[in-house]
């Protein structure tokens, strides 16, 4: 494409040219006594991604395992972040962000000041503690998460914790109750009825992400930006993932905090962009590995939309000297 754009625009050049007075072209032509150059015409092709391999990394990043079966968690309902523990400029701006992302994404969006937040972000000084005395005080932790998530949430080392409440729902939206909701009777299971069931490509339920609460350690997180600290964000409470880590880690926001990494992104990578992308297109009950295998596909979609070319090395002298 980028060879074709350049080789119109020599065209339209040389048309130019010739509909110049001949006198002038010759008298050009004369003074100079110089042969025109010869142009050139260097050709490439849109980058492409390995799928497998953007696959991969896809999987790598989603706190979800059984692909196969289940579907992505993702936010269904109405979006309304908040921050506490920044300045209001910075504040606003921060949710100004992640507003902006919900929109891209076609997420619904509460009135802005005017809702009760589902997301909360929170710069504090040590968030494990105030898990710790959630926990301690509520056991929210007990009742919203199986063991191994606490553990992580209370003992894990690291600059932020992020605490995603995620419900199984039915594929008209019905939520299937929690088995602590329900009485203590062995056969009272938890069930969700609907019409219609499932298929091949989907399931006869999705799992939503009703609640978020980040915390932001604020001694750890000195050197990040804003942007960064908000796009990292964005990947955390929009998509049910966890950081990137590793030698074998995509280009992605979410490695903003691996140790490994000098260099990490300035804000939402393009595999960030496709992650999300595919994650909100078509019904939220579609079988996760259908929309892990897509992400590829979105991704060749931007390189082509910013014009991201893989030059073949190919030079072609065009036209007479």
């Amino acid at each position: 494409m980028a060879g074709m754009i350049r080789s119109i625009n020599r065209f339209a050049v040389a048309c130019a040219l010739l509909l110049m007075p001949v006198s002038l072209a010759a008298q050009t032509a004369a003074e100079t006594g110089k042969d025109a150059k010869q142009d050139i015409l260097v050709t490439g092709k849109i980058r492409k991604v390995d799928p497998e391999k953007i696959t991969r990394e896809a999987r790598s990043v989603s706190r979800q395992k059984d692909v196969w079966y289940e579907p992505l968690a993702r936010f269904e309902g109405y979006a309304c972040p908040g921050v506490i523990g920044l300045k209001q400029d910075a504040a606003e701006a921060f949710v100004g962000r992640l507003r902006q992302i919900a929109e891209q994404l076609k997420i619904p969006l509460a009135k802005n000041g005017d809702c009760t937040a589902n997301i909360i972000v929170s710069f504090t000084d040590d968030g494990r503690a105030d898990l710790a005395k959630m926990q301690h005080d509520t056991a929210i932790l007990s009742r919203l998460l199986k063991p191994d998530e606490r553990h992580e949430l209370l003992y894990e080392p690291g600059p932020v914790r992020v605490l995603s409440v995620v419900e199984t729902r039915m594929q008209n939206g019905s939520r299937v109750p929690r088995a602590e909701h329900l009485a203590t009777n062995l056969g009272d299971i938890p069930t969700g009825t609907m019409e219609g069931g499932q298929s091949l490509i989907s399931t006869g339920t999705q799992r939503e992400i009703t609640s978020v609460l980040v915390l932001f350690d604020r001694q750890k997180i000195a050197g990040k930006s804003l942007l960064q600290l908000a796009d990292y964000t964005v990947m955390r409470v929009f998509a049910y993932t966890q950081d990137a880590k590793g030698d074998n880690a995509p280009d992605s926001i979410l490695a903003l905090f691996d140790k490994g990494n000098d260099s990490p992104p300035l804000g939402l990578t393009e595999f960030d962009r496709a992650y999300l992308t595919t994650l909100y297109e078509g019904p939220a009950h579609v079988r996760g590995i259908g929309k892990m295998l897509r992400v590829a596909q979105n991704l060749d979609k931007l390189h082509e939309i910013n014009g991201e070319y893989d030059f073949d090395g190919e030079v072609t002298p065009q036209g007479t000297p």
